[in-house]
């Protein structure tokens, strides 16, 4: 695994993790199954992931310790969607659609296997996997709301009580967002009907959001991932023809530039970004169902392109980290495991783990 000392969280990166199920057509539907979300913390690795009976499962381990411990969140029959997971101070939160399209949260001490639940809305209100974050003293969470609207929904730290607002109104969001905080401001991105990428920014405390269009219509074909990089916005999807495709933006600015990571028949799943030591880093789900990884140097448009692990090896949107050095990745693998991998940076040999075995996820 990583190495055996930690940085601490990087909380902006690990929001990108998100790993969202897909909700726009056309994409393989050999990944089937509900990816999961993963997180770095205080000199450790979580994931979480939908577990049998959909129930809500949790995993961590030590750096440098391949003893993966596991927890049980939530039991059978509550959880229906991709989980967002974010480290806040002192917790980890989970974020996942609950039963009747209800939104569920699910918070626990560092340390504590006690899991804490809330609703956030009730039912009827939520229609895809969600994407949470922190933000100051708050805790943040989008998703897809009724009649394809895009809602957020936002809890000050220590409170059960959350507050609902309406970023884009019906027929505007067609696929899961990813959300980001960056330098006083809210971020989401999602798809829309003609396959745009939309983005959509509210300055802290405000309920007025702003959208932009990142990219023209047929363009998008999964549910993005988005993460802060510097002083810009960064936010990866896949394009038409299985292209994987990347979009950056200096804060303040609307202008997006487009940039092409991987040609035609290389991106079969959404795809996780995140900012690993002056790169920014990509995983997805590639042809065959291999598990792929993209990196490239801050401020240059050269891709460069790793294979992790092989064919038949990947059945889920994969989840990507910077944990102290190393980039980790986590994917559903062969007959519903879960799979953990990783690679000191600036090395091309990736380490496999087995989190959990044979059909330990939704």
């Amino acid at each position: 695994m990583s190495k055996p000392t930690s940085r601490g969280v990087r909380r902006l990166a690990a929001a990108s993790g998100a790993a969202a199920a897909l909700t726009l057509a056309g994409l393989t539907p050999a990944l089937a199954a509900a990816g999961p979300s993963m997180t770095a913390n205080h000199g450790g690795v979580n994931i979480s992931v939908p577990g049998p009976h959909n129930s809500l499962r949790f995993y961590w381990a030590n750096n440098g310790s391949a003893t993966w411990h596991a927890e049980k969140v939530a039991g059978s029959g509550t959880t229906f969607s991709a989980p967002s997971m974010t480290v806040d101070g002192n917790n980890v939160n989970i974020a996942a659609q609950g039963p009747h399209h209800s939104l569920r949260f699910y918070w626990a001490v560092n340390g504590s296997a006690t899991w804490h639940a809330e609703k956030v809305a009730g039912s009827g209100t939520t229609f895809s996997a969600p994407s949470m974050t922190v933000n100051g003293n708050s805790v943040n969470i989008a998703a897809q709301g009724p009649h394809h609207s895009l809602r957020f929904w936002w809890a000050v730290n220590g409170s059960p009580t959350w507050h609902a607002e309406t970023v884009a109104g019906s027929g505007t969001t067609y696929s899961a967002p990813s959300m980001t905080a960056n330098n006083g401001d809210v971020n989401i991105v999602a798809a829309d009907a003609a396959r745009r990428l939309k983005f959509y920014w509210a300055v802290n405390g405000s309920a007025t959001w702003h959208p932009e269009t990142v990219a023209g219509a047929g363009t998008t074909f999964s549910a993005p991932s988005m993460t802060v990089n510097g002083n810009s916005v960064n936010i990866t999807a896949t394009g038409a023809s299985h292209r994987l495709k990347f979009y950056w933006a200096v804060n303040g600015s609307p202008t997006w530039h487009a940039e092409t990571v991987a040609g035609g028949g290389t991106a079969y799943s959404a795809s996780s970004v995140t900012v690993n030591d002056g790169s920014v880093t990509i995983a997805v789900a590639g042809a065959k169902n291999r598990l792929r990884f993209f990196w490239a140097v801050n401020g240059s448009a050269t891709w460069h392109a790793e294979t992790v692990a092989g064919a038949r090896t990947t059945y889920s949107a994969p989840s990507i980290t910077e944990n102290d050095h190393s980039a980790n990745i986590s994917a559903v693998g062969a007959s519903q495991r879960l799979k953990f991998y990783w690679a000191a940076d600036g090395s091309p040999t990736w380490h496999a783990e087995t989190v959990a075995g044979p059909g330990s996820v939704r």
